[in-house]
């Protein structure tokens, strides 16, 4: 055993606290907590006695004491480790034997997950954040990460990366956490693991591919893991009511300890102690409450304050059934909290409950001011506000944002409720976040994003209170917002609540065009046909040019996709028509550039690039860069088919470079592969494979399957020119269960013949006969560059079995 656990056993065994034995060895309370986290590797030998003297050890209990502090420690080939959790401030009160039992578990071999439940507020982030300081010397790198204000479990990956520092490109965040860590020694503290419970699978996996990796997981409930070791933390023992001493108690001794970080001269006295046992009672031992409660004891006697909270009746007990006992008394803990608040400080409390997620003053003041409120008290009352733990403002990027925890947010916002002023400060947040979603589309998404929470909130509540507030200037914006950040499936959800919550037309045809964006781009290709159909129905009954352009360019898309060239063309036709007599440019650029791409499917490269270099012209005119980049990738992908690849290098190259700049990431990945066509075309497989990493890893974040099967396809590509005919094969197989249009998949299976043909020659002959019968069936023959691999793979078919396979390009 180390000198700090023998330490620690010690000090807890006697019942003492690190401010104890301090006082009592007349040492600083920081030279134990080094001593016990490992810090201060070697004490000094006065330092040791003074101990032994403040810990009372005697005879061979002394020796063996001063003998473990003599033992040079190991030197650490590592070095100091990295710590990446903020140090605690403040000193641990009642968990000394969970910390010293948690430290040993974590330091010991087989237990590599140990998750510490317990209700909300008894301090499992407080205890994680101890042990993981207390163990620190045992691992390279120490790191925790707040799961609390992430979303959905999807966000997991993205955020440890972020946490650690793993540079995401060219591969997904769990691939690039995984990476990072590898083999080494790293324990990783993840607080608040309820929020996110889908994400335990994620978190096996981690585990599984990075064997020195340990987890000390905080959560309302176990993850349900194998091998997960569970650690119940239950609020702090509190004096019974007829106790004769209770200042052996850790829940007597932290409102104590608390309260004098208060007020310097408060003492235990045997005048307040049974006060305060009653306190810690009515707290339940829950080590948030007393703290909350300990805050005011700055004012108030300890008899006032047991008075204010005994007469605080909560009616939360029978409404919230499914809450756990000891949430309801802190919820009465936050509801006196904030009775004891100045008027303006309570209403700005109960206003600041609207905003999901935090804030940034600036945001919260133009709420305050629609709704009839004074935003020159922000200031001062969010000043009161952290002052009483009721919420805290943080830096973020540089600049400052107001947050809650959602138990007083929950408080808050039923006192908001039950004010009569929720509909107005509820309709005036909407309307805010809904201004600021129309005017930062364009030149500010970083700023939607910080506030993307609120945005959501803001369009839940007016589509159940007051759909007429969402205008359809506010769903385009919307959408354009997920189309630029790919999230496609938010788009369809979301969209699709709009327009069925709307009665305006505009809002409903907007509505409908986004969400069949959204499920055009996730695969529900008939979803998309169904709505864009809806929408543009509404959009001519509005006689509304540009609209109806984009149903039909979504439809026509999404048939193109099914395979159906023939409607494809006529809704791009119909579309070019529209656009060209109304004068509307910007839908003619994009009817030339769909009817561009029909036209590359069945070969057509004359037309094609007559299609797109029309549309580039126009767009080149409009100034749009965006609309640039989508051509120049056209116009490479044609140089691509035909066996250009030096001119479609180029022209990527160009696109990639704008698009990196500030465009859609579904279409930089797709950029992305063909610039790994193109340089796998020009022998240069490295740059191909780092390109067409990147795209799969970007296509993989975004959740796009077409652009995932097109990566893959050039990852196996690059793996057969390599001379790895394993791995092509099982990088063709996969990018075939992610679909793709007909040209898509028919390629893959003629590139999949090309390497089955060898050792299986029979299947390589179906592959291909596959592949014949998408090409014919949907129009689509098979590009100059691919025919050489064709043309290798039925000639070696015919002299296996001299017969001759039946050729599609005539």
């Amino acid at each position: 055993m180390s000198f700090a656990d023998l330490l620690i056993e010690l000090r807890t065994a006697k019942g003492m606290s690190q401010e104890e034995l301090a006082e009592s060895a007349a040492v600083s309370v920081r030279a134990i907590s080094d001593l016990e986290r490992g810090i201060t590797r070697r004490a000094h030998r006065q330092t040791v006695q003074a101990l032994a003297d403040g810990l009372r050890l005697a005879g061979p209990e002394r020796a063996s004491f001063e003998e473990s502090a003599a033992t040079r420690p190991k030197a650490r080939a590592r070095g100091t480790p990295r710590v990446g959790l903020p140090a605690p401030t403040s000193s641990i009160i009642g968990r000394e034997p969970d910390v010293a039992a948690l430290g040993r578990l974590l330091r010991g071999p087989g237990t590599r997950l140990v998750t510490v439940t317990g209700p909300g507020g008894v301090g499992k982030t407080r205890l994680a954040a101890e042990v993981a300081w207390q163990v620190a010397a045992t691992f390279d790198r120490v790191d925790g990460v707040d799961l609390g204000p992430l979303a959905s479990a999807d966000d997991v990956p993205a955020a440890l990366a972020a946490a650690l520092g793993a540079p995401i490109a060219p591969v997904d965040p769990a691939q690039a956490v995984a990476l990072l860590i590898g083999d080494r020694p790293w324990l990783l503290v993840l607080d608040s693991f309820e929020h996110v419970a889908d994400a335990a699978l994620g978190t096996a996996r981690l585990l599984g591919r990075c064997p020195r990796l340990r987890l000390l997981v905080t959560s309302r409930s176990p993850l349900r893991l194998r091998g997960e070791h569970l650690w119940p933390l239950a609020p702090l023992p509190v004096p019974a009511a007829d106790a004769p001493d209770v200042s052996d108690y850790p829940a007597v001794a932290l409102l104590v300890e608390r309260a004098r970080a208060v007020r310097p001269g408060f003492r235990l006295a045997a005048h307040n102690a049974p006060v305060l046992a009653r306190l810690c009672r009515r707290l339940d031992g829950l080590p948030l409450a007393i703290e909350l409660a300990a805050a005011q004891l700055r004012t108030l006697d300890p008899a006032d304050l047991l008075a204010q909270l005994d007469g605080h009746r909560t009616t939360l007990r029978a409404e919230t059934i499914d809450l756990p006992d000891r949430q309801h008394t802190l919820r009465s803990t936050v509801e006196w909290s904030v009775a004891r608040l100045g008027t303006p400080a309570r209403r700005m409390l109960t206003v600041l409950s609207v905003f999901a997620g935090g804030t940034a003053p600036g945001l919260a003041r133009q709420v305050l001011d629609r709704a009839g409120l004074d935003p020159g008290e922000l200031d001062a009352a969010v000043s009161v506000l952290a002052a009483t733990s009721l919420l805290t403002v943080e830096d973020r990027a540089g600049a400052p944002r107001i947050t809650m925890l959602d138990t007083i947010r929950d408080v808050a916002a039923d006192m908001l409720a039950a004010s009569g002023t929720a509909t107005g400060v509820r309709r005036a947040h909407a309307a805010t976040v809904l201004a600021l979603l129309r005017g930062s589309v364009a030149d500010d998404l970083g700023r939607i994003d910080a506030e993307l929470d609120n945005v959501r909130a803001g369009l839940a509540w007016a589509m159940a209170s007051e759909p007429g507030l969402i205008v359809a200037a506010d769903v385009e914006a919307f959408s354009r917002y997920c189309l630029m950040r790919s999230r496609f499936g938010e788009a369809r959800r979301i969209l699709s609540a709009v327009a069925q919550a709307s009665g305006d037309d505009a809002v409903r045809a907007q509505a409908l065009r986004g969400a069949g964006i959204g499920a055009n781009e996730t695969g529900d290709h008939e979803a998309a046909i169904a709505m864009a159909q809806r929408a543009a129905d509404l959009f001519e009954k509005l006689d509304d040019v540009p609209g109806r352009c984009a149903a039909l360019a979504l439809s026509g898309n999404a048939h193109k996709v099914l395979g159906d060239t023939g409607r494809a063309e006529a809704a791009h036709r119909t579309s070019l028509d529209l656009a060209r007599a109304a004068g509307y440019l910007r839908g003619i650029t994009v009817a030339l550039n769909n009817l561009g791409t029909l036209a590359h499917d069945r070969a057509e490269y004359d037309r094609a690039l007559g299609y797109y270099r029309e549309s580039l012209a126009v767009k080149r005119r409009l100034g749009d860069e965006h609309g640039v980049a989508v051509t120049l990738m056209n116009l490479a992908a044609v140089a691509g088919d035909v066996g250009r690849f030096a001119e479609a290098r180029a022209e990527v190259g160009q696109a990639v470079t704008t698009l990196r700049a500030g465009g859609e990431q579904h279409r930089l990945a797709f950029g992305l592969t063909l610039l790994a066509e193109a340089e796998c075309g020009l022998g240069r497989y490295d740059e191909a494979r780092t390109g067409a990493t990147e795209a799969l890893a970007i296509s993989r974040q975004v959740g796009h399957e077409a652009t995932i099967g097109l990566a893959l396809t050039r990852l196996g590509d690059i793996a057969r020119a390599t001379g790895d005919g394993r791995a092509a094969e099982s990088l063709y197989r996969e990018s075939l269960s992610h679909g793709g249009g007909p040209p898509e998949v028919a390629r893959t299976l003629e590139r999949l013949a090309a390497v089955r043909v060898a050792v299986a020659p029979d299947e390589a002959r179906e592959l291909l006969a596959s592949a014949d019968e998408l090409r014919r069936t949907h129009g689509v023959p098979a590009p100059p560059a691919d025919r050489p691999i064709i043309e290798r793979t039925r000639g070696s078919l015919q002299s296996r079995h001299g017969t001759l396979m039946p050729d599609e390009r005539s």
